[in-house]
């Protein structure tokens, strides 16, 4: 997974304030943690915590975030008093069926698009058989709509720089793994995806 194309170490540092101020990705920011950690019971695998800010609203049994950036995880263990695991959402440093549920938030971008099949699949190791994976991000109904919507917003730079998934791309690899999955607008911009084992 590509990891030298962004600075998160050197964000780390400015990252909370960055994040509140509500830009196009980070629009109804809050809303959207708060909404995931209410679909987020038992115990908790957070792929790309970051700081540690969806802490806030969880309400689980055990929680564990896994970070690649080493600024990063020095950042939350200042907030929070522990520190995440090192890994990323390719190569979780975690058992088999450790969690009840797998989260991520504004993370799912940086894993290209032809890595993404791939991603879930780790993130399906180590969810438990009853269990769900719930990814809230920037994502667009189709690779048209994406386009057409960051030329009417300005924004076709910074979309083309990222790795934006489709809902219908998704729903497609949903089949593949057979996966029920579930999607819901927040935004213009942010979806959260809700994906379990079929049966």
């Amino acid at each position: 997974m590509e990891r030298v194309k962004w600075d998160f170490d050197s964000w780390a540092r400015n990252y909370d304030e960055d994040v509140g101020r509500e830009d196009w990705i980070h629009a109804d920011y809050e809303r959207v943690l708060k909404l995931v950690a209410e679909k987020a019971t038992g115990t908790v695998v957070d792929i790309g915590c970051g700081t540690g800010n969806i802490l806030r609203f969880l309400r689980c049994e055990r929680y564990i975030g896994v970070e690649p950036s080493r600024g990063m995880r020095v950042r939350f263990r200042e907030k929070h008093n522990f520190e995440p695991l090192d890994g990323h959402f390719l190569k979780l440093p975690l058992p088999d069926e450790t969690a009840d549920a797998v989260i991520s938030t504004y993370a799912f971008h940086h894993v290209p698009d032809e890595e993404k099949e791939a991603a879930l699949r780790e993130m399906l190791r180590v969810l438990r058989p009853e269990g769900r994976i719930v990814i809230a991000d920037v994502m667009f109904e189709s690779e048209e709509k994406k386009l057409r919507i960051a030329r009417e917003d300005g924004i076709l730079e910074e979309v083309l720089d990222e790795y934006f998934a489709t809902v219908d791309e998704l729903q497609r690899t949903c089949e593949r793994l057979s996966l029920q999955c579930r999607f819901e607008r927040i935004n213009r911009y942010i979806w959260i995806a809700e994906m379990s084992p079929k049966g």
